[in-house]
């Protein structure tokens, strides 16, 4: 009884170390991978750089995650590389770099760095290094006075010479403007003549066309055509304001409709003259007829006298018109001033914006900002430097 007894309890013992086994192989299998780390050198000087590696083996489907930032202690990681990888007995060999240093003299240690593998952490060794000061023999350089202050020649400035060359191109600018834009041009002869009041153009044009020599060169058609063209512009301005593409017909309608209703007091007389040369005038355009010089010549004074007389006829403006027209003339005024002050900040935004622009593109946004807003370090950067030798 207790022979038996003693074998099974042996028997269970066997198998539960089996039992172990079995899971020890299948971890192993499943969680395959070896991790190592090295440097190049245990000893550097101060500032220089130190190749720390880790090297990891394990199965092509592992997935490893290396430590990324400062986490070697005391030292600083300057450089991070790649992984490299590479395939050694159906498994895979990855190497990661990184570039240590110091600036302290002192021993060191670089602490164990924890690599996951397939969720599971790896950790390397911890290494020692040492950083040694740089040893400075002062008894093979040499040593000399300070030297004393000298005078030397006060260099002039170029932030002069920028600023009278700005200063020259908005001089330019302003007279630019000034002289397209706010200069009072002197008007032309037909400009003046278009500002004198309808009475008195008409009078102008009547004395130009006495000068003129239609009637010695036997242009009647011409003579009878300005003539007409000045008293039908001075009765579009004035009386009717339809004079001027009216038929002779209708202009004398028009003006007997307001002689009966007593708005112009023009008299028969007149209407009458101005009727009989207008309807002489049609027969000259029209009906090739050619009346001799004297009669052109009485009906010019014809014209000139009923021109007086329409403008004896017609009623002076009141206070209310002159007041309106005053009114009107500074509105246009105002109007006018607006249109220059308008016209003159777009063009100096205009041309302001493509400087900065332009010298954006060559020189560079920064230093336009930098000039105009102003900068110390391009102060500096920019000013006189002296050398010792």
């Amino acid at each position: 009884m207790k022979v038996i007894e003693k074998h099974s309890v042996l028997f269970k013992r066997a198998n539960i170390y089996y039992a172990f086994a079995v899971v020890f192989m299948l971890f192993s299998l499943s969680t395959f991978a070896q991790v190592s780390s090295t440097v190049d050198t245990t000893k550097i000087k101060i500032g220089e750089q130190i190749s720390y590696e880790i090297q990891v083996k394990a199965d092509s489907s592992a997935f490893v995650v290396f430590p990324e930032g400062q986490t070697f202690g005391l030292l600083e990681m300057i450089e991070s590389f790649k992984i490299d990888t590479t395939t050694e007995d159906d498994k895979f060999k990855l190497l990661k770099t990184y570039k240590l240093t110091q600036f302290d003299s002192g021993k060191y240690t670089i602490p164990a760095q924890k690599i996951i593998i397939n969720e599971r952490p790896f950790f390397t060794d911890s290494l020692r290094v040492e950083v040694a000061s740089v040893q400075v023999d002062t008894t093979k350089q040499g040593l000399y006075d300070i030297k004393p202050l000298i005078e030397v020649d006060k260099t002039s400035s170029t932030k002069w010479w920028y600023i009278l060359l700005a200063l020259l191109i908005i001089a330019l600018v302003a007279f630019v403007l000034y002289w397209f834009i706010w200069r009072k041009k002197p008007l032309t002869e037909e400009e003046e003549i278009a500002l004198l009041p309808p009475y008195d153009r008409a009078k102008l044009a009547l004395k130009k066309l006495d000068e003129s020599q239609y009637l010695i060169r036997s242009e009647v058609k011409e003579f009878y055509s300005e003539l007409t063209l000045i008293i039908r512009k001075y009765l579009d301005e004035k009386v009717y304001d339809r004079a001027m593409e009216s038929t002779t017909d209708e202009l004398i309608q028009r003006l007997n409709l307001l002689k009966d209703a007593n708005e112009i007091p023009l008299s028969s007389s007149t209407i009458k003259n101005l009727e009989t040369i207008l309807k002489r005038a049609d027969l000259v355009k029209f009906a090739k007829s050619k009346p001799d010089t004297a009669l052109a010549e009485m009906d010019k004074s014809t014209i000139d006298k009923e021109i007086d007389a329409v403008k004896q006829s017609l009623p002076e403006p009141s206070e209310e018109e002159k007041l309106l027209n005053q009114q009107y003339k500074e509105e246009q005024e105002a109007k006018q001033k607006r249109r220059k002050i308008i016209l003159t900040v777009a063009i100096s935004a205009f041309l302001l914006v493509a400087t900065i622009v332009g010298f954006g593109i060559k020189y560079g946004f920064t230093y336009v900002k930098d000039t105009i807003v102003g900068n110390d370090n391009k102060e500096l950067l920019e000013g006189e430097w002296v050398s010792s030798a």
